[in-house]
C-alpha cells in the first residue's frame, strides 16, 4: 500500500515504528541501513522534518512497547540496547523525559544485585540506556534556571507595577479625604481584579503566573526525581571490575550531580518567585490564590544533592582502591569536577579520612616497583592463573604515569577553585609535601602536573610551598644569597641543612616515598618557575 495519511490512520505506523527502531541496532549493516533509510522516508511521507520528530510525536506507543518488553527480558534481551540506540539516535530524549520514568524504574530493578545475577549480559546495555537518561535529565535541568529567571523577572516587573498603582492610589486617597470626598482608593473591579484609582489588576493573570510556577515546580521535580534515580541505579557499579561498567557508572554519576545542582538552584529561584507572588496576593487581597500558594508542598525533597553525593562517596574511594588505571583516571576526573558543583567544605572531613587511599597513588614513582605490604599481599595465588609479570611491569610504567598525572591534575582543579579549595585544608600539609618531592624528583613526565598542581596548592597557602621548597632548593645550591638587610639571619641559619633525605621538610610532611630521589636539576628548574608565577607577582592562576 502507498505510504501517507492511510498508514498512519490505520494503525501500521505504531505498529512497525518500534520494529524499525529496533532494527537500527542489528549486527547486519544492510539491515541497519534499510531501517534508517526507511524511517527517513515514513518520516518524510508523514510529513515529519526528521526522524527525531516522527518519534517524538509517537513516543507514547514507543515508550509502551518498550515497557512491555522490559517485563519480559528473558524472551527480549536486546530491549536495553534498543532503549539506549532510540535516545541517542532521535537525540531528542530531554524532550520525552516525563515518558521515560515508568521504563527508568524497570532498569533500575534489572541494575540490582538480583536482576545482575538474573542477566548479566544485560548490565552494560542498560547503563547505557541510563546514561543517555541521565544525558537528557542534565540538559532539561540545564534549562530550568533561565527559566525560573525569566519567570521571576516577570513577577517583579509586574509587581513593581502593582506597588506603583498602590502609592498612585494612596496618593489620590489623600487628595480626596482633603476636599471631603468619601471614595475609597481601592476597589473590586468588574473583572474580578482590584482597581487602584480605577486601574484594574486583573486576578486572571496572576492565576496564569501562578500556574506557570505551579507547571515549572512539577517538571522541575520531574527532572531531579530521574536524575536521582539514574544516580541510585548507577552507584554501586561503581566498584565494579567490569571497565565499561565501571566507566559509564562515572559518566552517569557526573551528569547526574550536575544535575541535581541545577535542579536545587532552580528550586531556589521559583521559591523567590513565590514569595513575591504571595506578596502581590497580600497587597491586592487575592485570598484565592494566597491560599493557593500557602497548600504548595514544603518541598523539603528538594534537598537532594549532598545527601546523593553522600552515597556516592564510599563508591568513589572503592572505585579509586580497585586500581584500574583507566577507571581510576576517569575517576579522578568526576571526583574534581562534583567536589566543584558540591563545594569543597562538604569534602573536607571525606579527604582527611579517605585521602590516604589517593595518597597512596603518588607515593611510588612508575618507573619503581613498590615493595608489598603485608594487606597488599595476593593472600592465594590459584595454580591455573598464569601471569606475565614483565608485561604488566612495561604497562604499568606507562599506566602508573597517567594515573599519577590525572591525581596531580585533580589536586590542581581543587585547589584553584576557592569553592573546592576548603576540600585541601585538613590534609593540605601531607598533599603538599607529596606533591613537592615528585617535583623534585627526575621523573620528567609528572614535572608539568605537579608544576600545576603546586600552584594551585599555593593559592591556599603560597608560604607553606615557598618554605618546603626553598628547603629543598637552598640545602642543594652552593652559592648561598645574602639577606637583603643585616637584620635577617643567613638562609642556612632559617634552613636547616638535614642530615639525611627523611629531613626534609617535603618528606616529613609528605611520608615516606619509592623512587622520587632529589633530583637537583629538576628542584632548581620548578624552583624558578614558581618563583616567576607565584612567589613574586603573588598572582593565582
Amino acid at each position: 500500500m502507498c505510504l501517507g495519511e492511510t498508514f498512519a490512520s490505520c494503525g501500521f505506523l505504531h505498529s512497525s515504528l518500534y520494529v524499525l527502531l529496533e532494527n537500527l541496532i542489528c549486527s547486519n549493516f544492510q539491515i541497519r541501513s534499510a531501517s534508517d533509510a526507511v524511517l527517513h522516508v515514513v518520516s518524510s511521507t508523514c510529513g515529519y522534518p526528521t526522524v527525531g520528530h516522527l518519534v517524538l510525536a509517537n513516543s507514547d506507543y514507543v515508550i509502551d512497547s518498550i515497557c512491555r518488553q522490559l517485563r519480559h527480558l528473558d524472551l527480549n534481551p536486546h530491549v536495553p540496547n534498543v532503549l539506549a540506540a532510540m535516545l541517542s539516535y532521535i537525540g531528542l530524549a530531554h524532550k520525552i523525559l516525563p515518558l521515560l520514568e515508568e521504563p527508568m524504574r524497570s532498569v533500575s530493578l534489572e541494575l540490582e544485585i538480583l536482576g545482575r545475577h538474573q542477566h548479566p549480559d544485560l548490565t552494560v546495555p542498560f547503563l547505557k540506556a541510563v546514561a543517555e537518561i541521565t544525558k537528557a535529565s542534565n540538559r532539561e535541568a540545564c534549562s530550568l534556571l533561565p527559566q525560573a529567571v525569566s519567570l521571576f523577572e516577570d513577577v517583579k516587573s509586574k509587581m513593581s507595577d502593582v506597588e506603583k498603582k498602590t502609592m498612585k492610589g494612596s496618593v489620590c486617597s489623600e487628595s480626596r479625604h482633603d476636599i471631603d470626598i468619601d471614595v475609597s482608593p481601592m476597589e473590586s473591579g468588574e473583572d474580578g481584579g482590584v482597581c487602584f484609582d480605577g486601574v484594574a489588576t486583573p486576578i486572571e493573570q496572576w492565576e496564569s503566573i501562578l500556574f506557570s510556577l505551579n507547571d515549572s515546580r512539577r517538571y522541575r521535580r520531574t527532572v531531579g526525581s530521574i536524575a536521582g534515580s539514574c544516580l541510585l541505579a548507577a552507584t554501586p557499579l561503581l566498584t565494579s571490575l567490569n571497565q565499561a561498567a565501571c566507566l559509564i557508572s562515572l559518566d552517569i554519576v557526573e551528569d547526574g550531580i550536575l544535575a541535581l545542582a541545577k535542579v536545587e538552584e532552580a528550586f531556589k529561584q521559583e521559591r523567590e518567585t513565590k514569595e513575591a507572588v504571595k506578596q502581590v496576593c497580600e497587597l491586592c487581597s487575592f485570598h484565592s490564590l494566597s491560599d493557593t500558594l500557602d497548600a504548595f508542598d514544603d518541598e523539603t525533597d528538594e534537598n537532594r544533592l549532598l545527601p546523593a553525593m553522600n552515597k556516592i562517596w564510599p563508591f568513589l574511594v572503592a572505585c579509586i582502591r580497585n586500581k584500574n588505571p583507566l577507571a581510576v583516571r576517569k575517576c579522578s576526573c568526576v571526583i574534581s569536577n562534583v567536589v566543584q558543583i558540591c563545594g569543597g567544605d562538604f569534602f573536607s572531613r571525606r579527604f582527611y579520612t579517605d585521602g590516604p587511599h589517593f595518597w597512596k597513588l603518588l607515593s611510588t614513582s612508575p618507573f619503581q616497583t613498590k615493595p608489598f605490604s603485608k594487606q597488599e599481599r595476593t593472600p592465594l595465588q590459584l595454580p591455573y592463573r598464569s601471569t606475565s609479570i614483565a608485561s604488566e611491569v612495561s604497562v604499568a610504567e606507562v599506566s602508573n604515569l597517567k594515573v599519577q598525572a590525572a591525581v596531580l591534575n585533580m589536586i590542581a582543579d581543587l585547589s584553584r577553585d576557592k569553592r573546592s579549595a576548603s576540600a585541601l585544608e585538613a590534609v593540605l600539609k601531607k598533599v603538599s609535601g607529596i606533591v613537592v618531592g615528585i617535583a623534585c624528583s627526575g621523573v620528567l613526565g609528572l614535572r608539568e602536573a605537579s608544576v600545576n598542581a603546586l600552584v594551585g596548592l599555593a593559592s591556599i597557602d603560597s608560604d607553606l610551598i615557598w618554605l618546603l621548597l626553598a628547603d629543598v632548593y637552598y640545602s642543594k645550591k652552593r652559592d648561598m644569597p645574602s639577606p637583603p638587610t643585616s637584620d635577617l639571619p643567613e638562609v642556612s641559619q632559617t634552613l636547616t641543612p638535614p642530615s639525611s633525605p627523611k629531613g626534609y621538610l617535603y618528606a616529613q610532611y609528605g611520608g615516606q616515598s619509592y623512587g622520587f630521589d632529589i633530583d637537583f636539576s629538576s628542584v632548581e628548574t620548578v624552583f624558578k618557575i614558581l618563583h616567576s608565577r607565584v612567589f613574586t607577582s603573588q598572582v593565582y592562576s
